[in-house]
């Protein structure tokens, strides 16, 4: 008995103090294992969401892009029409015979020579004269051009689908707004995109109007690229050429089958009233009209069907655009980059409307992991070790309060308006 108790006494465990330093050594352990867990899953969440960010703005940069560079795509720009210019005996030079003298038995190489110099030399005087009387003539012809149209009452009632779906309501009115390429709306924090581009599959190549119009038929040079239901936009004739900005909008009622079938000197259409003959008519397809803005750190496009805005990519916080300007309406070099503000550029006139060669836009992201200190700064800003966030070499304005606190990827972008430029040298 004595001998089991001196066992037990023995076998005894370990003294409170000893069970505590172990639990102190045991906490501090977990301090410090769980201190590097976070800073490893703090730096894992910022990767994590840099990289989100960037993919996000790439791929919010590439929608926008790409749409734009559609704008003003199936809108009849240029329509020049060229005056009949009589071909004289003097213009005909391709024939060698116009500038090969009769030659004469006994002369020399060197006097046939001269003979041949001198003849086609008068032959490229005379064909030099009638290229400059041509393009006199020709200077008188008339350009007509839709981006010219300067009315902005509604010419017709009609269902203006401007998402190709016919079981939404559209608006009823068609105004010059549709053949705006791109519009810029200037907002407090993000700027709104809106894009208008047609769909026919004949691009801007407008017809004649040959005759009067008969009832709702109206006869056209070829009426090829036309579809029941299109657009149509008629661009009136002017004894000027620089006055033709009366344009009349209405739609094909032709069915398909007939305008396959042919003849296609003859379209109807919705109304006839205000067309006549020499007046240029162009089937523009279904006007689409795609629009991008940013809410609630949403980047958001305008659905196809419906025409509401949905979101597409999460943590864009901004989108800002400028107007890239050139100096005249015909002129293809961008001198000037503004914003779409103003009692100039917030409505611009049709001939400033026209001055609009490029978009130039940035896409803010933003990485979702809220700092406990401040990783941001506005681009002027001084501090050290926050990074600063410029658009367009300026300060941008955020919604929230504490948006120092998040870090962003900014991605700037020059549109070319491709269609705009291709038209320039007629605006």
């Amino acid at each position: 008995m004595i001998k089991n108790i001196q066992q037990l006494r023995v076998q005894s465990g370990f003294t409170i103090i000893e069970l505590m330093v172990g639990m102190v050594i045991g906490l501090i352990a977990t301090v410090v294992i769980m201190q590097t867990f976070s800073n490893f899953e703090g730096n894992k969440r910022s990767t994590t969401g840099t990289t989100e960010a960037q993919t996000n703005g790439s791929i919010g940069l590439y929608m926008i892009q790409r749409e734009l560079q559609f704008a003003g795509y199936g809108i009849p720009a240029v329509s020049g029409v060229m005056p009949d210019i009589t071909v004289g005996a003097d213009q005909t030079n391709t024939n060698f015979r116009d500038y090969t003298p009769e030659f004469e038995a006994g002369q020399t190489e060197a006097d046939i020579a001269a003979l041949q110099a001198s003849a086609q030399a008068a032959a490229q005087a005379r064909y030099t004269a009638q290229l400059a009387a041509d393009a006199a003539t020709v200077a008188e012809g008339k350009v007509f051009s839709a981006l010219k149209c300067n009315t902005t009452a509604a010419t017709n009632t009609i269902n203006l689908d401007t998402d190709s779906a016919s079981t939404r309501a559209n608006a009823t009115q068609i105004v010059r707004d549709i053949i705006t390429p791109v519009r810029v709306t200037e907002g407090a924090n993000s700027d709104t995109i809106t894009v208008h581009y047609g769909t026919t599959n004949r691009g801007a190549m407008p017809a004649t109007v040959t005759g009067p119009p008969a009832g709702a038929n109206l006869p056209v040079s070829n009426s090829m690229g036309c579809r029941n239901g299109d657009i149509v936009l008629v661009t009136k004739n002017s004894n000027a050429p620089t006055n033709n900005t009366d344009c009349v909008a209405t739609r094909v009622t032709s069915t398909d089958a007939v305008l396959d079938a042919g003849p296609f000197n003859t379209i109807s259409l919705l109304s006839t009233a205000g067309i006549a003959q020499d007046d240029r008519l162009a089937c523009l397809g279904q006007i689409k009209e795609v629009t991008f803005d940013v809410n609630a750190n949403q980047l958001r496009k305008s659905n196809s069907a419906t025409g509401v805005l949905e979101p597409v990519l999460s943590e864009v916080v901004s989108l800002q655009a400028q107007y890239g300007l050139s100096a005249t309406a015909n002129s293809e070099v961008v001198t000037q980059w503004v914003d779409a503000s103003g009692g100039t550029w917030a409505t611009p006139t049709v001939a400033n409307r026209n001055r609009i060669k490029a978009v130039r836009i940035a896409v803010v992201a933003r990485n979702n992991l809220l700092e406990k200190a401040a990783v941001s700064q506005a681009c002027n800003g001084a501090a050290a070790n926050a990074a600063r966030v410029c658009v367009f070499g300026a300060n941008i304005a955020f919604a929230n309060a504490d948006w120092p606190n998040y870090r962003y990827r900014v991605y700037e972008l020059q549109v070319p308006l491709r269609n705009m430029l291709a038209a320039s040298p007629q605006l």
